[in-house]
């Protein structure tokens, strides 16, 4: 029994040696197997920042070459071999972060004045010296001669009033109160849906 009992023991301990080295190569196996998998992470998450990088490189040069005419995003889309959704999506994310960007009817966006350069930001004397004072009010005239001029330029499907106060740098109540009230006397303007004025032929 004696002599049983301490070959089982050393059986034992053999068992038990083969488990810890069986745990250690498992263990040597995920970590390798996990440093590969981030790698391969990393590799995707790097070329997509590249790709969106030079996506917008290339939208912002089509835009600088097209000039006032601007661009529309199926065309876009078309000579850069990419889905006109992603551009929609680039366009209406990148807009509120560069207002240079002008949507000038939908799917049709332009450059206005400096480019793609990001206006600088207020300065504390800037701060300082515009608070308090109230803006000043653009003429009537004024408002209505750009509304006019941004109708004509949006074509059948016409421009809504949030893209119109946008173009025109008035906010969205007075575009609003404007169209019901001397846009509503000129017979040109016509409401194509909700919101959304054209200018008819």
């Amino acid at each position: 029994m004696l002599a049983l009992e301490e070959k089982r023991a050393a059986l034992q301990q053999q068992i038990d040696e083969i488990h810890q080295q069986i745990t250690a190569t498992r263990d040597q196996i995920f970590d390798q197997a996990s440093s590969t998998i981030a790698k391969a992470v990393r590799k995707v998450v790097a070329k997509g920042r590249t790709q969106r990088g030079a996506l917008k490189a290339q939208i912002l040069s089509a835009l600088e070459t097209a000039g006032h005419a601007g661009v529309r995003v199926t065309e876009l889309a078309e000579s850069l071999g990419t889905k006109a959704a992603n551009l929609h999506a680039w366009f209406h994310a990148t807009s509120k972060r560069m207002p240079s960007i002008i949507k000038v009817a939908g799917g049709h966006y332009r450059l206005n004045g400096n480019g793609h350069k990001p206006a600088p930001a207020p300065t504390k004397a800037t701060k300082v010296k515009a608070k308090g004072r109230k803006p000043a009010k653009a003429k009537r005239g004024a408002l209505s001669e750009n509304i006019l001029t941004a109708l004509s330029g949006a074509g059948s499907s016409g421009v809504t009033i949030k893209d119109l106060s946008d173009q025109v740098g008035s906010n969205y109540r007075n575009v609003a109160v404007w169209f019901a009230t001397t846009g509503k006397k000129n017979a040109k303007i016509k409401k194509v849906a909700p919101a959304t004025y054209k200018l008819a032929a």
